[in-house]
């Protein structure tokens, strides 16, 4: 098989403590945006496995929990909150990395991991972004992304816009919120959604 620019999934937080059934009423807004948030990522991690299955050198999965330090939060671990929710939860094989703060680059090692992994293809890589939440750890993490460079010079950040998700706040909707940040992360990345990036993969896993 021929060789390909390496790339990256990265699954951001997408935990049980998200779910309403795991946190109290409005504990992270009044609303959340973006109604098709699970089933996009579903069809997401489905088709990048099936990639990474036929390419499992150049591609790779990585999963993110928010390990919360306050031990109300139901993203602390000692919570059901902190688990995976089911359509996101990590096959054997695929990497997981635990973090305290808003960026997945800050007390991991993510940053070797993607720049290790985009050395097959001289230092350039295209790293998709997924997960919750748009306006928190998904910004966070994407912003840090653009500015330490992971990708290479030649290389690309992708937030897949229509697989994150954002709660209202502040008086302002989740829709707002949502697309005020996802617009604002084009200084950072490119801003796509599902449809165009499953017929990029499918055309790299030939179909």
């Amino acid at each position: 098989m021929a060789a390909q620019t390496p790339t990256a999934l990265l699954l951001i937080d997408i935990q049980q403590g998200f779910l309403p059934t795991h946190h109290p009423a409005n504990f992270w807004g009044p609303d959340r945006s973006n109604p098709s948030f699970e089933s996009n990522t579903t069809s997401l991690l489905a088709t990048y496995r099936s990639l990474v299955a036929k390419f499992p050198t150049q591609h790779k999965v990585i999963h993110i929990a928010h390990s919360s330090l306050s031990p109300t939060s139901p993203l602390h671990p000692s919570s059901p909150g902190f688990q995976f929710q089911s359509f996101a939860a990590p096959q054997e094989g695929e990497l997981v990395l635990t973090k305290s703060v808003n960026s997945a680059f800050i007390g991991t090692e993510l940053e070797g991991i993607l720049r290790k992994h985009f050395a097959g293809g001289n230092g350039t890589g295209k790293l998709y972004l997924v997960g919750l939440s748009t306006d928190h750890c998904v910004s966070t993490t994407t912003r840090m992304a653009g500015n330490l460079g992971v990708v290479g010079g030649e290389g690309e950040v992708v937030l897949v816009e229509d697989a994150t998700a954002a709660w209202g706040k502040g008086g302002w909707e989740a829709s707002v919120v949502h697309a005020v940040h996802a617009e604002s992360l084009k200084e950072f990345a490119s801003v796509r959604e599902t449809e165009g990036v499953l017929e990029e993969w499918k055309e790299l896993g030939g179909k």
